[in-house]
This record gives structure tokens, C-alpha cells and sequence, in this order.
């Protein structure tokens, strides 16, 4: 089935490449155009504005900070837009600060290495302010359509004030909307007879509604295992359907491990074993997919809910190689969002030349080539995994920019284990860096969530 798939696409790009797009070999873009002004966007718009590259970033919130920030609101925000953040009480990185810092912009002194999502929001708004970036960024200002135009990109968008629309054109652009705003809901014989609460974990806000009640917990990625670790002492029962292979801490004596889910009943779920449980909630924490309908089909890209294709580097359009695309990569941490900013600016500056069409083309299905080998599908073309610290120096090289050291993976790499091994404690030791391949870790555990940075209004 593997096979199948990649041939396909592999046939897809051959049929339908052609050169439609080259930038200007030593000139810069005049205006590139940005968005979405997260994490991702807001380090496109420092590495634009270092460059001296003209840019607009367009940001559909009233916010910045993407899912960094969190609302109270559930489904839709204040002006109708649906809710572009997934962030909940409570919740801390769960990957030391030092891999999602920004290049010469660390955290204060003091700040612990798993900062809460709120501290982590106030150091976004501080590297705002730090590089004047709010002068850039649009807000409220919801993109509803990307167009090839020939010799330029029309971006159409709507300001949620008004709610009129417009149209500007640039000559490069960025896409950086982010990854987790259109949750993956599975669908199970009976759910729709389910007479309890069903929400996805992307619409969760706080344990304290489900204080003495019974929860099913499905799903036990980064999401599943922190609501695990926050709802187990509050639930009357709290029931987790999922099949990883972890070291399962002692959550309490009302934890209780499922396989998958069978079929719902009206007041309660079967499971693969057989057994059954009564179930007043259920949150899936079952992931996100990719969303992008503003994406018009002149842009050249194929997407889908789990990839986006072709992609050079995991960033360049390889048809129109003046988009490129920022945090669209899987199984990365922040610091591969910020290395694909500065790769992006760099490019839109003309700071480097891309490979031609056929040379970037070659390498995407290399990739692809290398993704069969290891069992995997075109659903995993943008994972970049095992190779993130190849990645970063194949994109630094190649940009002419610093390259992201090697001890920052080892420290992701000790981390994603050592998470399995002991998720209630992990996030109690503190980070340092040595050098570009050394760091020491200590036990420094805190009472509640320290953060030495003051909130701003920006």
C-alpha cells in the first residue's frame, strides 16, 4: 500500500511540474507577505525585518501568540472566528524552553525549563515589543484566499471589524497558520446515541468541571498524557483508551487503562477487550489536521488533512517557489519553525540562490524514497523526526545562516524518553547549555509556575 501511494504522488509531481515561478537571482522580493503571527509568523516577520525585506504580517485574531495564548471562548472566538488556539489552564511546555527559544533571545534568568503555556505566551509578546514587530503585523485580518496571479501573489482577506474584504499583493509569501486549529475527530458505532458530553481536547479549558465525574480520556499523545496527569486526582473515574507502551506512572486508584474504543451505548463506551464502562464525558485527544482552504488551486501545492506536497526542505513550493510554508513539518520541535523562518527570509532577501525546479524536485522524492524504505506513507512526507539535526544543517548550510547546534537535539531527543519514563516528575529538573554539544540537568522542582516576566499590553 506504501507503494502505491508514493508512485502516485511521485507521478502526480512529474506530470505537473513545470517552471511557473523563479525568484530574481540577487534582487530581493519588495513585499512579502506573511500568515499568521504565532510563534512561527512572529519569527518570520524578526528574520524579514533583519533582512530590510518589506513585509505585512496578516494575523486573523486580535491577538498574537497563536495557540499560545489562551482563550475562555469554545468553538469561535469574539468576532466568529474559529478558535485558532488549543491552549488550557494549567498547561506547561512539555520540552525544555531551551528548544523553542529564539536565536539570541533566551528567557530570563530564573525562568524554570518548563515554563507555563502563560509564561511562555508573555516571552512571545516580549520578543514582539523586544523587535518592534507589531508595526508589521494586521490584526484581525482573517486570509480567505491565496491566487497565483502570474507575477505575483493576490492575498484576499477579511478584517472581522468590518467585515469587508480586500485584496493586496506581494511577491513572496509565507504560510505560518499554525497546525492546531481543525481537530481529528474519529467517529465509533453508537457515539451519535452517546447521551453524555463528547469534545475534543482542543475545546478543553480546565480540570474543574469534571470534578466527580466519569471522563474517558482517548488518545495518549502530548495532549492525552497531560489531561492524564491533570484530570486523575479530580475524576470520580478516569477511563484512558490508548495503546502506547510507556511507563505508566501510579496516576491514582481511580485510573483505569483501556484498548481502543468498540462502540458507545447510551450511557457508556464497550472497549476491544470487551469490558464496558459508564462514561458521563469524553475528550478526544486525538490530534489535529492540516487545514488550509484559503490555499487556491493556482498555488500549486497538494493538501490534505495529514500532508502538504511538494515541498523543498520541508518549506520551498517547488512549483511556485516564492511560497514557502513555516511549522508544517511533524515530529520537530519549535526550534525547526525558527531555522524555516530564517530560511525563508533569507531567500525572500536573495541572501541564497534555490536550486533549480528539477534539482529540488529530485530531493523532495528522495525524501519520499527514503520514507518507503522505513515502512512509512505519503501521509508522513513532512516528518522529519530522526532527522532533525541533519535537517538543520542541510537548511543552514544552504541559507548561509547559524546553524542550530547539535546538543539542542540531544536534549529533544533525552527528553521525548525520559517524558515516557517519568511523566509526573520530568518537568521538575532544569536545562543548561554548555556548549554545542553539551548541557547538564538537575532536580530544581517549584512550587505553582513561576515566570519572571511581567505581562504587556501590546
Amino acid at each position: 500500500m506504501a507503494r502505491t501511494l508514493l508512485s502516485c504522488a511521485t507521478v502526480f509531481c512529474l506530470l505537473t511540474l513545470e517552471v511557473t515561478d523563479v525568484l530574481t537571482v540577487g534582487k530581493p522580493v519588495s513585499r512579502a507577505c506573511v500568515i499568521g503571527a504565532g510563534y512561527s509568523g512572529l519569527a518570520v516577520a524578526r528574520y524579514l525585518q533583519q533582512y530590510g525585506v518589506n513585509y505585512t504580517v496578516f494575523e486573523a485574531t486580535r491577538h498574537i501568540g497563536g495557540t499560545w495564548r489562551f482563550d475562555p471562548h469554545v468553538g469561535t472566538d469574539e468576532d466568529g472566528l474559529p478558535l485558532f488556539t488549543s491552549q488550557y489552564k494549567y498547561l506547561r511546555t512539555n520540552t525544555p524552553r531551551q528548544t523553542m527559544e529564539y536565536n539570541g533571545f533566551p528567557f530570563p534568568e530564573g525562568t524554570p525549563s518548563y515554563p507555563s503555556g502563560v509564561c511562555f505566551y508573555r516571552y512571545l509578546k516580549l520578543f514582539a515589543n523586544k523587535f518592534d514587530l507589531m508595526k508589521n503585523i494586521q490584526l484581525r485580518s482573517f486570509v480567505t484566499s491565496v491566487k497565483w496571479a502570474g507575477d505575483r501573489w493576490n492575498v484576499t482577506y477579511m478584517k472581522t471589524d468590518t467585515k469587508s474584504d480586500d485584496t493586496e499583493q506581494c511577491d513572496f509569501l509565507v504560510v505560518a497558520s499554525g497546525e492546531y486549529r481543525f481537530p481529528s475527530f474519529p467517529k465509533f458505532q453508537g457515539q451519535n446515541l452517546f447521551k453524555g458530553n463528547i469534545i475534543h481536547s482542543h475545546d478543553y479549558k480546565e480540570p474543574e468541571p469534571y470534578a466527580n465525574r466519569r471522563v474517558l480520556l482517548v488518545g495518549a499523545g502530548a495532549s492525552g498524557l497531560d489531561l492524564a496527569t491533570q484530570l486523575s486526582n479530580i475524576t470520580a473515574k478516569l477511563v484512558h483508551s490508548h495503546h502506547l507502551q510507556y511507563n505508566q506512572p501510579d496516576f491514582s486508584t481511580t485510573y483505569v487503562k483501556k484498548p481502543d474504543i468498540r462502540e458507545f451505548t447510551e450511557n457508556g463506551v464497550f472497549f476491544q477487550d470487551g469490558t464496558y464502562e459508564d462514561i458521563d464525558d469524553v475528550i478526544f485527544c486525538t490530534g489535529y489536521d492540516f487545514e488550509h482552504p484559503f490555499l487556491d488551486q493556482s498555488t500549486g501545492v497538494t493538501t490534505t488533512g495529514k500532508y502538504v506536497l511538494p515541498l523543498y526542505q520541508h518549506t520551498v513550493n517547488i512549483r511556485h517557489p516564492s511560497m514557502t510554508f513555516v511549522g508544517k513539518s511533524k515530529r520537530v520541535i519549535n526550534k525547526v519553525m525558527e531555522v524555516q523562518a530564517e530560511y525563508a527570509a533569507a531567500l525572500a532577501s536573495a541572501k541564497f540562490q534555490l536550486p533549480n525546479q528539477e534539482s529540488m524536485l529530485k530531493t523532495w522524492l528522495d525524501h519520499v524514497y527514503s520514507l518507503q524504505a522505513q515502512g512509512l506513507k505519503i501521509v508522513d512526507v513532512n516528518v522529519i523526526g530522526s532527522q532533525m539535526d541533519n535537517y538543520f544543517g542541510n537548511m543552514t548550510a544552504e541559507a548561509g545562516v547559524v546553524r542550530t547546534p547539535p546538543v539542542i537535539t540531544d536534549i529533544r531527543d533525552f527528553n521525548a524518553k525520559n517524558r515516557l519514563e517519568d511523566l509526573l516528575n520530568y518537568r521538575d529538573y532544569d536545562y543548561e547549555l554548555i556548549d554545542d554539544n553539551r548541557y547538564r540537568r538537575w532536580y530544581n522542582k517549584r512550587e505553582g509556575f513561576p515566570c519572571p516576566i511581567d505581562d504587556l499590553e501590546i
